[in-house]
Formats: C-alpha cells, sequence, structure tokens
C-alpha cells in the first residue's frame, strides 16, 4: 500500500519529538497522582475498587478530549507551512491517504497515553469490585472518544495553515464533537436508562443528553460499579438501540446488557465519525495545498466581520492610551483575533447562561455547572499564556523586546498585566453569576462557593506567570501547555495532601488537622501552594530572561 511508507516516515517524525514521551510520562505520572488523591481521601477499602475505577475513567476520558486533539491539531497546517505538503502530492498519494497516515500516527501517539495508564488502571481491579462488563464499557466508551477528538483535530488541522488557527479550530472541533457524541449516545438510549438517577421515564432529548453526559464523562461508571445487580434497574425485552425504529425484535437484556449493546452501536458510529473526518479533511488537504491568494469571499469576510466599523474613534484612542501605557501587553491585543478572546468568552458566557437557565433542573446541578465553566475558561487562561512569548520568539519580536528601554520585569508584567485585561470582563461575569445564583439559591453564599471563588481567584493571576515560564521553557507548545496545567492547577491540589500523607506515616503521632477557626482550610493550603509554584516560576523566569537562556531561532517544526 502507498500509504504505508508515509505511516513509517510519520512515526519517524513522532519518534524524534521528546513531547511523544513526555505525554506518556505525565499521564501516567497524573493517574498515579490521582489515584494517591482518591486513596488519602477514601482509604483503599477492600469495597473501593468500582469508585476508583470510576474515578480513573473519568481522569482517562477527559484527559483524552483534552490532549488528543491538540495533538493532531498542527500535523497537516504543519505541513503547508513548511512547504512540504506539495512535494507529498507529487507521488501518487491522494488527500485522504495523507489524512490517513497522520491520523495513524497521531492516534498511535494518543493510545499510548491509554497504554501508560493501564498498569494505574489495573489497581482497581486487583482491589475487586469491577466486573468485566464494567471494564469493557469503559474500554469501548474511551475508545468512542478517541475517534472523536481526533476527527475534531483533523479537521482542524486541514482547515487553516497557521499554528494558533489550527489549536483555535481544534477546540471549536472538540467542542462540537462532544456534543454530537452526548447526542449520538442519547439517541441511542432513548428506550434504556441509562443511570437510574431520575425514576421519570418522560425524559425530554435535552435531559436524556444530560443523563448520557453523566454515563459517559461523569460519575456513570461509578454508579453501574457500586449499582450492578440492583432490583431497581430497568430490565426486560426492552428494544436495542438504533435498530429500534427498523425492527420488532425485542432481546431480553438486562440492565447492564442494554447499556453494553448501546456503548457498543456508539463506538461503530463514532468510527464511522472518524472514517467521514478522514474523508472530509482528505478533500480539504488536496483542495488547499497550493497557496492561492485569498478568494473574494474571503476577503469580503474579512472586511465585512472583521474590520471595525462602529466608534472607531474611540477604539483608536483606547488601542494608542494601551500602547502608551503597556507597549508589552498592547502586543496581545493589537489585532481583531487577539481582542476576541475577550468578547468571545464573554458571548459564550452569556449565550450558554442564557440557555440553561430555562433547564428546570439547573439549580440541582448548579455548582457542577458553574465549576466546569470556571475550569474550562482557566485552561483558556493556560492556553493564551503558554504559547504567549513563543510568538514573540518565532517572528523575532523577542530581540526586539531585549534590546528596548524596557527591563526584564518590565517585559514579564507588561504581558502578564496584558493576559490579565484579556480574560478579566469574563471572570468578572462568570465570578459574578455564580455569586448571584448561588445567593438566589441559598440565601446566602456558602463556605463552598467561596472556597471556589477563592482557588479561581488565585488561578486566574497565577496562570498567566506559569504559562509564560514555560513558553520559554519548551520549545514544544503541547509541552508548555500540559507543564502549565499541571504546575498551576493540579499540583497546588495534590501536593497538600500527599505532603500530609507522608508526615503521617513518618511522625505518626503528628496532629495535621487544621484549627476550625480558620475560615477557609483545605483551600487556603492549594492557594498557598500555589502562590509557592507560581512565585518560583517567575523568579526562573526573570533569570531565564536575564541570562537569555532561550532559542532565539525559529523552532523547527
Amino acid at each position: 500500500m502507498i500509504v504505508l511508507p508515509v505511516i513509517a516516515r510519520e512515526l519517524r517524525a513522532s519518534a524524534r519529538q521528546p513531547m511523544t514521551y513526555y505525554v506518556r510520562v505525565l499521564g501516567a505520572g497524573a493517574a498515579l497522582g490521582a489515584c494517591l488523591s482518591f486513596g488519602m481521601d477514601q482509604d483503599f477499602g477492600p469495597n473501593m475498587g468500582g469508585e476508583l475505577f470510576g474515578t480513573l475513567h473519568i481522569f482517562v476520558f477527559w484527559a483524552i478530549w483534552i490532549f488528543v486533539p491538540f495533538l493532531a491539531a498542527d500535523c497537516i497546517s504543519r505541513e503547508r507551512r513548511e512547504s512540504t505538503l506539495g512535494l507529498l502530492f507529487l507521488t501518487r498519494l491522494r488527500g485522504k491517504d495523507i489524512v490517513i497516515a497522520k491520523g495513524f500516527a497521531h492516534g498511535l501517539r494518543a493510545a499510548t497515553l491509554s497504554i501508560a495508564v493501564l498498569p494505574i488502571m489495573a489497581i482497581p481491579l486487583l482491589m475487586g469490585g469491577v466486573s468485566l462488563p464494567v471494564a469493557a464499557l469503559s474500554t469501548l466508551i474511551n475508545l468512542s472518544a478517541l475517534c472523536w477528538a481526533l476527527s475534531a483535530g483533523l479537521m482542524a488541522s486541514s482547515w487553516t495553515k497557521s499554528r494558533v488557527g489550527a489549536l483555535m479550530g481544534a477546540v471549536l472541533f472538540a467542542g462540537l464533537a462532544l456534543i454530537l457524541m452526548v447526542a449520538t449516545t442519547a439517541r441511542l438510549a432513548f428506550t434504556v436508562t441509562p443511570i437510574s438517577l431520575v425514576n421519570s421515564s418522560d425524559l425530554s432529548f435535552l435531559e436524556w443528553c444530560g443523563e448520557t453526559f453523566a454515563l459517559l464523562g461523569g460519575n456513570g461508571i461509578k454508579e453501574i460499579s457500586s449499582r450492578m445487580g440492583s432490583p431497581n434497574w430497568p430490565s426486560g425485552p426492552l428494544p436495542i438501540g438504533f435498530w429500534r425504529g427498523f425492527t420488532p425484535i425485542k432481546i431480553p437484556f438486562g440492565f447492564i446488557g442494554h447499556v453494553s449493546w448501546m456503548v457498543s452501536e456508539l463506538a461503530v458510529f463514532s468510527l464511522l465519525a472518524l472514517l467521514l473526518a478522514i474523508w472530509l479533511a482528505g478533500r480539504k488537504t488536496r483542495a488547499s495545498w497550493q497557496e492561492k491568494p485569498p478568494s473574494v469571499a474571503r476577503l469580503w469576510w474579512a472586511k465585512t466581520f472583521c474590520t471595525p466599523r462602529l466608534w472607531t474613534s474611540l477604539l483608536n484612542r483606547w488601542m494608542q492610551r494601551k500602547l502608551q501605557k503597556n507597549p508589552i501587553g498592547w502586543l496581545e491585543q493589537r489585532t481583531w483575533s487577539g481582542r476576541l478572546v475577550t468578547w468571545g468568552w464573554l458571548a459564550v458566557l452569556i449565550s450558554v447562561y442564557s440557555a440553561v437557565l430555562t433547564y428546570p433542573h439547573f439549580f440541582r446541578e448548579e455548582d457542577q455547572f458553574h465549576s466546569a465553566m470556571a475550569w474550562m475558561l482557566a485552561g483558556s487562561v493556560a492556553l493564551s499564556a503558554a504559547g504567549s512569548f513563543r510568538r514573540e520568539r518565532d517572528s523575532g519580536v523577542m530581540e526586539l523586546l531585549l534590546v528596548s528601554p524596557v527591563n526584564e520585569w518590565g517585559i514579564i508584567f507588561g504581558r502578564v498585566r496584558g493576559l490579565w485585561a484579556q480574560f478579566l470582563p469574563a471572570f468578572a461575569l462568570l465570578l459574578g453569576l455564580w455569586a448571584y445564583l448561588s445567593h438566589l439559591d441559598y440565601g446566602v453564599v456558602g463556605d463552598h462557593h467561596s472556597n471556589s471563588f477563592v482557588f479561581f481567584t488565585s488561578s486566574f493571576l497565577c496562570l498567566p506567570i506559569i504559562g509564560l515560564y514555560y513558553s520559554l521553557r519548551f520549545r514544544n507548545f503541547m509541552s508548555a501547555f500540559i507543564s502549565t496545567l499541571l504546575v498551576g492547577l493540579l499540583l497546588p491540589q495534590i501536593l497538600p495532601g500527599l505532603l500530609a500523607y507522608i508526615l503521617g506515616m513518618l511522625l505518626p503521632g503528628l496532629d495535621l488537622t487544621i484549627p476550625t477557626y480558620f475560615h477557609f482550610t483545605g483551600t487556603s493550603v492549594v492557594v498557598a501552594f500555589q502562590l509557592i509554584l507560581t512565585l518560583k516560576c517567575l523568579r526562573s523566569l526573570h533569570h531565564r530572561l536575564q541570562n537569555r537562556t532561550f532559542s532565539f531561532e525559529r523552532t523547527a517544526r
């Protein structure tokens, strides 16, 4: 097959990238950290295998959705930037052959992440409480998520040439793919209650989507493990998934049998979605491999939707003021795409909250929704910060900044202030809505909400500094992004419990409890560790800028 040499080429190129190995180590380390965190919180009891397996399933599911689209997002667009895509088309290769080779290589890279986590996943199996059907369900769900996430990355990479556009496209396509995956599962499961979280069978399709979302990436696997064999679960001759509309055949499966059949159908539909994405990406790659001037339609779109038309004098005065006060931060918002991040997040928050407030059970699941939006916004801050100084280093602007009258601290805090200003409106709106709706529901803002406010406010202040350090520390964007997430969000939550666990083992008589008169107990410790890590990154960032200990040349892609 003509595609096999291209696959071998991609695998050799991936083998030369340190990121290929860092992902495995980081994935296994993060899974081990999640396992230790569960053990310190719940203890490794004899009947806790199902709970631990469900926790690890959630970790693997969301790790696939976070990392796989970014791993594949720049595979084709990089070939276009390096002008090597045309060389591939000089052979007998077709567009879909190139996409198949790219997808296979990056899918294998993503699969190694799951393989690295397998030894950790074996711990709950050895503890007991995890049946073979539950393990098969988790495997099929994660394989389906891998197909959808890889489809998102390939589509984003084939649609643009720039790295930033490919990464932003990966985020958009991944969100769309997740919605399609949940909707497909809900349609397949419309006659089978995934989890007995509700007793009513008169659920709307949107409510079914919420139930299936809990099965795929929430506590569904935990509930299945803990409630297997319960007499309250639905059983009997229910129609089988997708085929209920085509045949009157009913097979007397139990509940777990129906869910297994439904998830098997989901895996088939996910594979078909991946094949469709490969076909579409192949057509787009074939049509865009030659560099052509912008079309009339593209110029019209850019002029109509990307050119300021209202209050232009006010915008010019505002940008001139930012240029005079903070020229380093002005670089972050000088283009319409940089300003789009601010207004885009405001539009997303307003649209999403306007939609979910009509959901009848919103206040029952309010905390989870607020937390999910805050985590996504924090991830967006980490994404922007991890790629911030990289753009200046690749374009040559960093050399100009270092010979300008602005010193190293001015460069650092100028860019940090620019990132804060970019995300401040969205964070202020989110925390304001969170506080208002919590007060509307409970009458007061409880300690749980106050702890969340403190943690996410601290994350908003610290993530830009941590991301800027790793944008200079690593040449690979994914390494910088993953390190920012781990150091800024994950390590501060793991280190306090791990330190207390180690001290408790070494000094059994030591009392590590925090006095109750402290208002914020666990959150204060987490924020303290977050600030310590931020100060360490800030000092290292200044040292690197002062001693020029980073590469100036354009990185090899």
